[in-house]
Parts: C-alpha cells; sequence; structure tokens
C-alpha cells in the first residue's frame, strides 16, 4: 500500500508508538530514539501523539531529580504539531488507533498504555492478537503504570503498588500528597501505596509529570531495567494465572525499548538459533554451561569474543572464547559458564542486533 501520510512517508521501514499520555511516554520514547535511532535511517520512530510542552515551563522549575538532561521541547505554540485525537474506549482506543494506521502502511505500530482503572482491557488485547494483512498490534503495558518500568532501572521489586501518586479530589482536581517527602505527615504513604512515594523515599526522582523526559534518569541502566523487567514476568507467572492485564505489578515495556535500542532477551533454558548471513547455530545457556550448535552441512567459524559476560552492576565484559574455533557440522561446543544474578551473556551477531541470553533468577 502506498504511503500516503504523515506516519508512513519518508522511510523504508515505519514504527509508530501510539501513547495513552502526551507527556511522560512520548517523551522517554523520543528521548530515546534521539540517541539510538538516528543513525538508522532505514527506520522512521516517532511517538503518537508527539510531546507537547507548554511555553511557560522552564527546566529549572522541574523536580525531576538530581540529573542533567536537556529539556526536548516539541511541540509549543510556535512550532505546532498537528494533534491527534483518538476518541474512543481506553485502552481499546489506542490498540484501534494502532491498527488504524497498520491499514495506512505502517509497518509495524505500538500501544503504550497502563493498568489504571481502564474498562476495555480484555478487548484491547483481544484486538491487538489478531492477525490482519500479515500484522498485529504490539502492545507496551504496565501495571500499576509507566512509572514501575522506571522504578526496575534502580533495583528489583515485586510489589503491588495501588497508584502512581496518592491524592485526593479537590474541586475536582487530584491533589497530590508528595508522599515520601514528608510534607503530608497524615496522608504520607512512605512509599507503601504509592510507586512515586517509594521512588522519592529511596531518592530515585521526584516526580515524572513535568515536562522533561524520564530517560536522563535510567538511560544509563537500560540492560538492568530489561533483565529486572523479565524477571518480573518469570516471577508474575509464577505468582498467578490471572491475564497480564489483570496482574499487578506487571510490564513488558522493555520488549519495546530492546526493539528500538537493538536488544533481544532469550529466556534461560531457551535455544537461539541465528540463521543469516550463511550462518546456521544455535546457543542455549543452562546449567552445563553455553551449548553452541552448528546445524550447518559445513563448517561454522566463530570469531574471537563472539560470546561475552557482560555484568550491568559493574559495566564490565569478559570474553567467554579468548580464541576463534570452528565447528563441524552437527558439531556441539561447550563453554563453561556460570552466571551471576547481575549478569548476561552478550552476542553481538550484527551492528545493530544484540542477543542477551538471561541467567536463572532466583524466585
Amino acid at each position: 500500500m502506498a504511503r500516503n501520510n504523515e506516519n508512513t512517508r519518508h522511510s523504508n521501514y515505519v514504527i509508530r508508538i501510539v501513547c495513552e499520555g502526551n507527556k511522560t511516554e512520548p517523551l522517554f520514547f523520543t528521548s530515546l530514539c534521539d540517541l539510538y535511532c538516528k543513525d538508522k535511517g532505514a527506520m522512521d520512530v516517532r511517538t503518537i501523539p508527539q510531546p507537547y510542552i507548554p511555553e511557560d515551563e522552564k527546566p529549572e522549575n522541574s523536580a525531576r531529580g538530581n540529573y542533567k538532561g536537556k529539556k526536548r521541547k516539541i511541540k509549543t505554540r510556535n512550532n505546532p504539531v498537528e494533534d491527534v485525537v483518538i476518541a474512543g474506549v481506553p485502552p481499546l482506543k489506542w490498540v484501534l488507533y494502532a491498527r488504524q494506521i497498520l491499514s495506512e502502511g505502517v509497518d509495524e505500530s505500538w500501544a503504550v498504555y497502563d493498568k489504571d482503572k481502564h474498562p476495555k482491557h480484555e478487548e484491547a488485547y483481544l484486538e491487538a492478537n489478531k492477525v490482519i494483512d500479515g500484522k498485529k498490534v504490539n502492545i507496551a503495558f504496565s501495571s500499576r503504570s509507566f512509572e514501575y518500568y522506571l522504578l526496575l532501572h534502580f533495583e528489583y521489586i515485586y510489589h503491588c503498588f495501588n497508584e502512581t501518586e496518592c491524592g485526593e479530589k479537590v474541586r475536582g482536581k487530584k491533589h497530590i500528597f508528595e508522599c515520601g517527602t514528608g510534607k503530608n505527615p497524615g496522608k504520607d504513604c512512605d512509599g507503601k501505596n504509592c510507586i512515586n512515594g517509594y521512588a522519592r523515599k529511596k531518592g530515585y526522582w521526584q516526580e515524572t509529570k513535568s515536562s522533561e523526559s524520564t530517560f536522563p534518569l535510567v538511560k544509563d541502566n537500560l540492560v538492568k531495567g530489561i533483565v529486572n523487567a523479565c524477571r518480573l514476568r518469570a516471577e508474575s507467572d509464577l505468582k498467578t494465572r490471572e491475564p497480564i492485564y489483570n496482574r499487578n505489578p506487571y510490564t513488558n515495556v522493555d520488549i519495546l525499548v530492546g526493539r528500538l535500542i537493538g536488544k533481544v532477551t532469550i529466556a534461560y533454558g531457551d535455544a537461539f538459533s541465528y540463521k543469516e548471513r550463511g550462518c546456521n547455530w544455535s546457543v542455549t545457556l543452562n546449567e552445563d554451561g553455553l551449548t553452541i550448535t552448528n546445524h550447518k552441512y559445513g563448517f561454522e567459524h566463530f570469531g574471537k569474543g563472539l560470546f561475552v559476560v557482560y555484568d550491568w552492576k559493574t559495566k564490565s565484559k569478559k570474553e567467554l572464547n579468548v580464541d576463534t574455533f570452528l565447528l563441524q557440522a552437527n558439531e556441539i561446543k561447550q563453554l563453561p559458564c556460570k552466571l551471576e544474578a547481575t549478569q548476561v551473556i552478550s552476542i553481538q551477531v550484527n551492528p545493530e542486533k544484540e542477543i542477551l541470553l538471561l541467567p536463572k533468577f532466583a524466585i
């Protein structure tokens, strides 16, 4: 189908990220793409809506946290970007819009939203999973909210928060208690009920709803966030059989982040197969170490340092194969390896794709 609108032109491969809000998620993904996607000329990635920044908001007024980040202005009165009005019932309406733009020629669409108290979660998942013209809508879902995904970049936590921010309605407007600051001692949940209260108590950030991107908070710990999110889902799968949209806590936003920054995770014990550039081999991490199998009818060459142990806590790397090696047809090689909780095996299969083999989670 011809690419005939703003969402479908100028690129060989178009990705659109349909967001629930117009600040937190659009600012986060726009900042991430500024860093990781600009050099990928074959990809055009944008959020819908584009983030809106009121002209009177200044960076110095933000209580985001103790970090230095460039203020990201996308849409202002002086720099208008066409608004997209998405009508309907949440979260189904975001999935339906993501489906609509797929039919207009977008190659890949994502709907990013929170659990909140939205009424149409089951319908949203059923719609997203329909395959139409070979495409389906991807969902990046967080429970209780997107802030839980941010929290996983600082620590692993499995806790059911009931609110992003504790507060009460005053004359129709929500008054925030600013939990974790001690400003409202009689109403402060001390980080037990709301995510931002917990983050303030721990010193991770002060708030997440200003006009500054939250991406600088976590950009140096993206692998840690990805691994912790995988661990969270593994623990969730053990503890409940509830549908994903009924779970708390839960997030799979890391899958979208991994897609954009070129990182793919493989669970402990699962096999990863590589069948590109004339190769045909697989690897599996288990109690015996790293098992590498050549499935080709001929020799397979493995370069020095292809398999690396990466520690996301210390940011250190150690080569598993310090020499190149060859495997004959159907030959298997074992590399001894026992990962710590903060380690993964990294395989850079090409300049834009890194495979992360996960450790066995202690859950």
